[in-house]
């Protein structure tokens, strides 16, 4: 085993490893007494250089400055390394997004366990990059949990300073919930692993599905449909993201929804065949429906805005089931295309939502927001960007990637002689939730741009780094629109 290739490799990790340590070391002993600002703005600083070391890293990988043999290293480590530039463009994807987060943690200290909090979101982001570059079925299941325990901690952290018994009690279901999924994931993985013989997934085809396969893949359903919050295991995701802290429950909206599609599409490439899905495809369009008819119809009657935008992500979720189920290379490559544009518009909004709990130093209301464009113009257009995005409303990203998934869906079985053949019925069921989902995205505008304000929130400065990070999401969001071909192409190239 060459271990200098492996290094070279995984050198973009260690900067993130090394910068989570030094994070807490500098934090155990020269701020041990100081103030959590000035503590949350060392760590916060701290962790950026190291995610930005890595970027810096994968730039040179995928220029072929810092040479990676990915075909080798995926030979040598059975899979659980898989190099190219689909994988390391993802991953640094990732990093950029888990870099955007930071400042926003930096603002929003809601615990005095201030280190520990940038260490949770730089392991999570850390689990997450090993998540997509992973083909290897125990490797990912490891990256899996490593997100997952993460996240379950950071859920917790809103509640150290606050005292709120919601977050650890959200905290405690998701954990939870968690384990009971993840037990279903590597029942499924042990399975798939039995009718494989073998955990690299790139290497391995199905012609057809026999019962242990559709056994495997309904545990695999179960344990990704939890991480992905698809219905019905979408129980926690509404509490999850009302009581963890803003930031945090942005990284579980976004990075975590990047690197659990990717997952799932990988492991779903055994049966890519059209003999061996046909058994498969019956599970994923229950979810699919189930999980659009819950997270719409679930979202109209929420007026806490991160609730809401829980069940939007219930929602999406089912959206992205849709291309999935084409089994096709567009397919997947919509899928992981609506992932990336969702998971931006996501962290915008929850970016500016988290900035506007923090002036009213509570968890903002729909009705909190009234006449917000007055006092804050450029927030509050950065929220439109982002919400319309979501909305589907077009040019921007959220309409460009729906347009993708319902294309691959019909693309897929293009024939029709009846209203049940191929997918038409399903992207009509699509089309349909996405007009009911414009009652509830247009009402969180109407509060910021037509209500009366409430003169209850202050105009406390967003400060130079998290208005930049908000800028990048919305212009990201804006271009994606815009000019989607490079990125989808890419996608298809070199991931799928």
């Amino acid at each position: 085993m060459d271990y200098s290739a492996i290094f070279t490799a995984l050198l973009p990790d260690l900067f993130v490893v090394v910068a989570l340590f030094a994070a807490l070391g500098v934090d155990y002993t020269k701020l041990r007494s100081a103030s959590l600002a000035d503590r949350a703005c060392a760590a916060s600083r701290i962790c950026g250089v190291g995610l930005v070391g890595a970027l810096v890293a994968l730039a040179f990988q995928l220029t072929g400055s810092l040479a990676v043999d990915g075909h080798a290293l995926e030979v040598t480590t059975h899979g659980q390394l898989v190099l190219n530039a689909g994988t390391l463009a993802l991953k640094a994807l990732l990093f950029l997004l888990g870099l955007l987060v930071l400042p926003l943690a930096a603002r929003t200290i809601s615990t005095p366990q201030v280190s520990e909090y940038f260490a949770l979101l730089l392991l999570a982001t850390l689990g997450m990059g090993f998540m997509v570059t992973s083909r290897n079925l125990l490797g990912a299941f490891v990256a899996l949990e490593l997100v997952s325990l993460s996240l379950y901690a950071l859920t917790a952290l809103n509640s150290a300073q606050k005292g709120s018994a919601k977050s650890a009690e959200a905290a405690l279901k998701y954990f939870t919930y968690g384990g009971v999924a993840s037990a279903f994931l590597l029942f499924g993985i042990s399975y798939l692993f039995g009718a494989l013989g073998q955990l690299d997934i790139t290497q391995a085809t199905l012609a057809e599905a026999p019962r242990l396969v559709v056994v495997a893949y309904l545990f695999i359903l179960v344990g990704l449909g939890f991480k992905l919050a698809l219905a019905p295991f979408h129980l926690w995701a509404p509490d999850v993201y009302q009581a963890a802290p803003t930031p945090a429950a942005a990284w579980i909206a976004s990075g975590s929804k990047i690197a659990g599609v990717a997952l799932l599409l990988a492991l779903l490439g055994p049966v890519s065949l059209p003999s061996a899905h046909s058994a498969i495809v019956p599970l994923l369009l229950l979810m699919a429906v189930a999980s659009m008819a819950v997270g719409n119809l679930g979202a109209l009657r929420q007026s806490n805005v991160k609730r809401l935008l829980a069940y939007s992500a219930i929602a999406n979720a089912g959206y992205i089931l849709v291309a999935v189920v084409a089994f096709t290379d567009d397919g997947r490559a919509a899928a992981l295309f609506y992932a990336i544009v969702y998971a931006v518009a996501t962290l915008g909004a929850f970016a500016v939502v988290s900035v506007w709990n923090d002036r009213l130093g509570r968890e903002a209301l729909i009705d909190d927001f009234r006449g917000a464009w007055k006092a804050s113009p450029g927030l509050s257009l950065a929220l439109l960007v982002f919400v319309l995005s979501l909305a589907g409303i077009p040019p921007l990203a959220g309409f460009v990637g729906k347009f993708y998934l319902f294309f691959a869906a019909i693309h897929a079985a293009p024939q029709m002689e009846y209203w049940s053949d191929g997918l038409y019925w399903l992207v009509a069921v699509a089309l349909v939730f996405s007009v009911v989902a414009l009652y509830y995205y247009l009402k969180i505008l109407k509060a910021v741009f037509v209500r009366e304000e409430t003169g209850e929130m202050d105009n406390t400065p967003v400060g130079l780094p998290a208005s930049v990070a908000i800028l990048v999401l919305a212009l990201l969001t804006v271009a994606l629109g815009v000019w989607p071909e490079p990125v989808v192409e890419y996608i298809r190239l070199y991931l799928f």
